[in-house]
């Protein structure tokens, strides 16, 4: 068939062939990238070096040794849209009578110590001094029910 052809539509065809190849091959050759790096050697992963250890900050409101025995212990609460902790004085509303808790025993709560008592305060049970309204200390309202 190609000997029957005048030699113009011979050499036409061979361009042609050799264009439709070039331009295959470039176009095989842009898709076929990603399988020859499939048989390139994986990047090594990235590896973390430990961290060098820095020493923990100290918090000056807590001792560091304080540990609570009871779960429902807290070393921080909200009450009044304000953060707080052992150390920080009450308002004066939760130092009045109508929020002592004269019946500790019936909530389940410690005994207070001489010269504190406990408020009920932000949904927390808060042992605070007579005097001044210093906290002392803290347990979640859940201890009620244990």
């Amino acid at each position: 068939m190609f000997n029957s052809l005048s030699s113009t539509a011979k050499a036409l065809l061979v361009g042609l062939t050799v264009s439709f190849l070039t331009v295959s091959c470039a176009d095989h050759h842009d898709t076929d990238d990603s399988e020859t790096t499939v048989n390139q050697p994986a990047p090594a992963p990235d590896v973390q070096q430990p961290a060098v250890e820095q020493p923990a900050p100290s918090v000056p409101s807590e001792p560091e040794a304080k540990k609570f025995d009871d779960p429902l212990e807290l070393s921080s609460f909200t009450g009044d849209f304000k953060q707080y902790q052992a150390g920080d004085t009450v308002p004066a509303m939760y130092r009045t009578a109508q929020y002592n808790i004269s019946k500790w025993q019936l909530r389940k709560l410690p005994a207070p110590t001489a010269g504190s008592h406990w408020t009920y305060f932000g949904g927390s049970y808060v042992l605070i001094t007579d005097a001044e309204g210093k906290i002392l200390r803290m347990f979640s309202g859940d201890i009620i029910y244990r």
